[in-house]
């Protein structure tokens, strides 16, 4: 039995200053933000909903999903967007403010999208120096196909996101990682690659991941409550006794009057929980095999940005992020949904080579914090409660659960084949990419790649 940390008792009680920290990149634009939303729609605010117009619920006639998330092709967005939004949006991106556009895709148009830049502090945020000057060619974005037309869809689908992959030369690593979270049974959103045109200009290959909004949760967790219409909390941790955290968490339902009550009661419930209880209380709130895969391949891509990466103020405010969860409707159930795999895959792993940080399972001598990068502290993993006591108490079911990831979806040879596959699908994308890594590095980023897998593996192998 793993010896128990020192808890630090700094635990947070409120999320809403840990977001303004987190997003530091968006908060210095958000008066453009404003302004941008009411100019694209004709003066009215459209995140009210108040300029929209009703539109079509589906799009029968159109493309699928299937199609659009087909794995062997590159596919090709083509937007136009009017000038001066254009070089509005350009103008501040980190205002992450929506713009009308239309959009082509093959043989199919759909008019009034709406297009905006996407990212956090490590995506969007460090792609500006100090000044404000544009360090990165390539930006990630955003389309929200209802913004302006109430219920229009695209392949039956809200969103879509265009990764620009800048951290991520290989340019596989989000597809790679979804992959293996969808091998492994746990809800995760379809990744390929594609093609994105704005105005006429190519700005090359993104990873083309599907949104976890509405659409997602209704589509993967429909068989399983009835309807896929719980709440769905975006970077929520279970560690608060109050509804505020939850409710600023909130991405469905936020206009119906919401509870979280059910979010108040799970967080009581680990709270309580020790390493004799553990096992029951997740028994009863989670779907214990889900969960465990969900560790086994966080671990296995050796995920250091996501539940197990905890960042905190001097405060000692601190919190995880890059997840979801869904919380059932009709019972006491919720699910982990893994987000933005980028910083994943990286051997050695930055966050312990470079800052000292523990790996999740190891009980640390005590839980001070640490400095480590953009004026954030690190915690190690396992002072958290939930981690804690996850890699004490379900450390057999993650390490069989890992061998059998590393025999199936994760054999050596299954992921050789996987990117060799992609390897071919994008060289010759890559090589017309004038805004990418150019062929010849994204080529060594791939050997790298290729080079760390064997070590991915050895690390977790029981």
């Amino acid at each position: 039995m793993r010896a128990r940390p020192a808890r630090s008792g700094t635990r947070a009680r409120t999320l809403t200053a840990l977001i303004l920290v987190a997003r530091i990149g968006a908060i210095a634009g958000a008066a453009a933000a404003a302004t941008l939303a009411a100019s694209a729609c004709g003066g009215e605010d459209a995140a009210d909903g108040d300029a929209a117009v009703d539109g079509p619920a589906g799009d029968a006639r159109g493309p699928t999903a299937a199609e659009v998330f087909d794995p062997t092709v590159v596919r090709r967005f083509e937007l136009t967007v009017a000038p001066a939004d254009w070089a509005a949006i350009n103008a501040d991106p980190r205002a992450e403010a929506y713009v009308p556009a239309d959009l082509r895709y093959g043989d199919a148009t759909l008019s009034r999208i709406a297009v905006r830049f996407k990212g956090g502090v490590g995506s969007l945020g460090l792609c500006f120096d100090a000044q404000g000057n544009r360090l990165c060619p390539k930006l990630s974005m955003k389309l929200k196909f209802d913004e302006y037309v109430r219920g229009q869809r695209f392949a039956g689908l809200k969103r879509l996101n265009f990764h620009a992959m800048m951290r991520d030369p290989s340019h596989m690593k989000d597809r790679l990682g979804y992959g293996l979270f969808r091998a492994a049974g746990v809800p995760a959103p379809r990744s390929v690659h594609a093609r994105l045109v704005v105005n006429g200009e190519d700005l090359g290959v993104f990873a083309l991941v599907e949104a976890i909004d509405g659409e997602f949760v209704e589509d993967h967790f429909r068989a399983v409550d009835g309807s896929g219409e719980g709440n769905l909390y975006k970077e929520v941790w279970p560690l608060h006794p109050i509804a505020e955290p939850y409710l600023n968490a909130l991405e469905t339902n936020e206009d119906d009057g919401p509870s979280v009550e059910r979010m108040i009661r799970f967080a009581a419930a680990i709270a309580g929980a020790d390493a004799t209880t553990l096992r029951a209380v997740l028994g009863a709130w989670m779907d214990l095999p889900t969960l465990v895969s969900f560790l086994a391949v966080d671990r296995l891509i050796d995920n250091w940005d996501g539940i197990v990466g905890w960042y905190c103020n001097q405060a000692g405010t601190c919190f995880n992020h890059n997840y979801y969860w869904y919380e059932e409707v009709g019972r006491d159930r919720v699910w982990l949904v893994p987000w933005d795999l980028d910083n994943t895959m990286q051997v050695p792993s930055p966050i312990r080579a470079a800052y000292g940080m523990p790996d999740w399972d190891a009980s640390p001598s005590d839980c001070a914090l640490r400095p480590i990068f953009l004026g954030f502290y690190g915690r190690p993993p396992a002072c958290d409660q939930l981690i804690g006591l996850m890699a004490e108490v379900l450390w057999p079911d993650y390490q069989a659960r890992t061998a059998e990831l590393l025999a199936g979806p994760a054999a050596a040879a299954a992921l050789e084949a996987e990117l060799a596959a992609m390897e071919a699908l994008l060289a010759p994308e890559v090589a017309t990419d004038v805004l990418g890594p150019g062929l010849a590095a994204w080529q060594r980023a791939v050997d790298d790649l290729r080079a760390d897998l064997p070590a991915l593996r050895a690390r977790v192998a029981p």
